[in-house]
């Protein structure tokens, strides 16, 4: 496959999974938060299986494969019922911003666990992403703590949930790196988590009422394709792409899915959110910056030649 055909299917999984916000609100909007999210999944699952399908269970640590599951179900868990169980479109889009610190979290972390070498720009970085939160929640009314603990007591639980999915996928990554080898089990994983979610429905006692509109439907179906889809055009990506150029697209991420989010939720988002959310943005890439300086400035000096 040629080198910018690869690049451009991995940029498209960018796109799909900024689409996650505004499509996982419309399903929560129209059915139970439990029941669209169990059904987005389960679409995911078998999309990823007809893809990926089982791998080699003799070549993949079984630590790496129980820790790994576990974490990418609490991760995708917090994420969307963060996104599902938002009272309005707008904190929708808000509290997924508080999910996107994960890039910043994420390099902090393998510094800590040595994987990369301490840079001050990394903390600069790490300020960054989190004054954008801070700036995002303070709105219009300016810096103040009363305004921010009104917005987060608003609905504490799905502000909770976002940061604890930016804490297990900053997890996850460190534990992958570290125990991989190399091995990508997704399918299993996507698998477990929508075993999950039925288990979790089934048991709630809560009464199963599907959805009956066929735009539900539709939305189900993009959005599982969207997961779905997207895990699979990353691969391909990655494997066969321009991995610098896709590493820099998905820190705007936070942009493009707020974009994405506003017009799937037709909402408007003030001039403070779009600050807070360059903020956070530009956090994550000075973090990336800082620990591959040397590989850019040799990039630069083949490219000066």
């Amino acid at each position: 496959m040629p080198k910018n055909i690869a690049t451009l299917i991995g940029l498209s999984a960018i796109v799909m999974w900024a689409s996650m916000v505004g499509l996982i609100k419309q399903v929560s909007t129209g059915i139970t938060p439990a029941l669209g999210i169990t059904m987005i999944f389960s679409c995911s699952a078998v999309l990823v299986f007809t893809i990926f399908r089982f791998p080699d269970f003799k070549k993949i640590s079984k630590k790496y494969l129980v820790l790994s599951s576990l974490l990418f179900v609490a991760c995708e868990l917090c994420f969307s019922f963060a996104i599902a169980l938002t009272k309005t479109s707008q904190q929708a889009i808000e509290v997924s911003i508080i999910n996107y610190l994960w890039p910043s979290l994420t390099i902090f972390a393998f510094v800590i666990f040595k994987e990369l070498k301490f840079n001050l720009f990394i903390i600069v970085g790490l300020v960054f992403s989190v004054s954008g939160i801070i700036f995002i929640q303070a709105g219009n009314d300016g810096f103040s703590f009363q305004s921010i603990a009104a917005n987060f007591y608003s609905n504490p639980v799905s502000y909770i949930l976002a940061f604890f999915s930016a804490i297990t996928w900053t997890t996850y990554c460190v534990v992958t790196k570290k125990m991989s080898n190399g091995h990508n089990p997704i399918s299993v994983f996507f698998i477990i988590l929508a075993i999950t979610l039925w288990l979790k429905l089934l048991f709630s006692h809560d009464p199963l009422v599907f959805p009956t509109e066929p735009m539900i439907f539709l939305y189900i179906l993009l959005a599982g394709s969207a997961v779905g889809l997207g895990y699979a055009a990353w691969n391909v990506g990655i494997i066969h792409g321009n991995i610098p150029i896709l590493v820099i697209a998905s820190y705007f991420t936070p942009v493009i899915s707020s974009v994405i989010a506003m017009f799937v939720l037709q909402t408007h988002l003030s001039t403070i959110f779009w600050q807070g959310t360059a903020m956070v943005t530009l956090g994550s890439f000075i973090c990336w910056l800082s620990t591959n300086w040397q590989s850019i400035r040799s990039l630069f000096n083949k490219l000066s030649f």
